[in-house]
């Protein structure tokens, strides 16, 4: 008679345990899901400080964020388009952390009202590696000894010879302009600004 008893607490132990284990393999499957949807992320552009409508965007103020990838979101501007948004004008004020989507800038004016376009082949080691459209550098002579003082220009087209030489085209203010053009045509011409490298 006492047997019975037993067996109905030995067979209602053995459900419990198969429960237990089927809850145990089920929270595995959830974590390893969670880990997989936390990795799949992507890097997309992000502003490090505001930027206001109408300001040319350059590089420091721009870096990279990973975001959690989904398919519904749309407009994020991926890490490989980063510098396709150098030198552009932001249309809206862009607050600091905001993420870059389409539509937040337009292209920049070639040239400023006070500006005249000076074109520069410049040699290896007479610019500094990284500069961009939209980048602002400093015009200066060659010789150390000229009495040519540095002038602020901007940058706005650049392309890389087959020979690695850099023809750059620069926004300049006009009443500089033949002096940084004649700089330039005598391989005179030295720029010096900033790298557009990106934080991580």
């Amino acid at each position: 008679m006492s047997a019975k008893p037993s067996r109905v607490r030995s067979k209602v132990r053995t459900q419990w345990l198969a429960l237990g284990g089927a809850l145990v393999v089920l929270a595995g499957v959830l974590v390893a899901w969670a880990l997989t949807r936390a990795a799949d992320r992507v890097q997309v552009v992000q502003f490090t400080h505001e930027v206001k409508a109408g300001d040319i965007i350059q590089a420091d103020d721009l870096t990279l964020t990973g975001v959690a990838y989904d398919g519904a979101v749309q407009g994020l501007v991926p890490e490989a388009s980063l510098d396709a948004l150098l030198g552009r004008v932001a249309t809206v004020d862009l607050p600091a952390g905001s993420l870059a989507q389409v539509g937040m800038w337009s292209d920049a004016p070639t040239l400023s009202t006070g500006e005249e376009a000076v074109g520069a082949l410049l040699k290896v080691g007479h610019f500094p590696a990284g500069l961009a459209r939209g980048d602002i550098a400093i015009a200066a002579p060659v010789d150390p000894a000229s009495e040519i003082a540095p002038i602020t220009v901007r940058v706005i087209d650049t392309e890389f010879n087959a020979d690695g030489a850099f023809a750059v085209t620069l926004a300049v203010p006009a009443d500089s302009a033949v002096v940084v053009a004649q700089l330039a045509a005598n391989e005179q011409l030295l720029l010096v600004g900033q790298s557009t490298a990106v934080a991580p």
